[in-house]
């Protein structure tokens, strides 16, 4: 973890005005291609939705801004964030909040992934939510174009929340509309745009056609 000097920070001027918002959350939403993570899962035997996780995780810890977080009166930057997702209870309307650890390979962390989903009995494991997490969620029943988060009215609350609906045919692949929820004391659109960046570039790399760089 490193803490950021604010006093020389090159967004001190943005920080410091988003700071005096009540609410300084905003989101967008964005299409993003998925027909690889759809093809590497099928091919790998693992799940849609775990490897859109690590994809999206692996993204996230590639941008910066996006490991920022807000401690009381510091701005930290974390070595890496995690995921914590939710995942629906097997034979049961009601889901239940996954927290793991990521890991480099694709194909162990959505092992991983499945082998908590079945252990877990907890709704929730609260002993692991911190603020050095990345929150998911999926509605695999519908598509949507727009998305809002539940929220406590915290304005230190820095942890980025991504989601996506139902996969759509288009154009001869599968697309997904990404919902991207931050606080604007630390990411502007500007970091949205890498983060779409960096997804694109982990997804095309799953089938190998470019190298994955962190």
């Amino acid at each position: 973890m490193e803490i950021v000097n604010t006093a020389d920070w090159e967004r001190r001027e943005a920080f410091e005005l988003f700071s005096r918002m009540e609410y300084p959350f905003y989101s967008v939403t964005i299409p993003v291609d998925v027909t690889r993570v759809k093809k590497a899962a099928r091919e790998r035997g693992v799940s849609f939705y775990h490897l859109m996780i690590w994809a999206c995780t692996k993204a996230v810890n590639s941008v910066p801004q996006f490991r920022l977080r807000v401690r009381g009166d510091q701005v930290v930057r974390l070595d890496r964030t995690d995921p914590s997702y939710t995942a629906m209870r097997k034979g049961s309307e009601q889901f239940q909040i996954i927290t793991l650890p990521w890991e480099e390979d694709p194909a162990a962390f959505c092992r991983a992934a499945g082998e908590k989903e079945a252990a877990q009995t907890a709704f929730i494991e609260t002993e692991k939510e911190t603020d050095g997490l990345i929150y998911f969620s999926c509605t695999p029943w519908f598509d949507f174009t727009a998305l809002t988060n539940e929220h406590s009215l915290d304005r230190d609350d820095t942890i980025p929340r991504l989601a996506w609906g139902q996969y759509q045919e288009r154009d001869g692949g599968l697309w997904v509309h990404l919902s991207v929820e931050v606080n604007h004391r630390l990411i502007d659109g500007w970091h949205i745009g890498q983060l779409k960046e960096a997804l694109d570039r982990e997804i095309r790399a799953l089938d190998g056609e470019e190298e994955s760089r962190a």
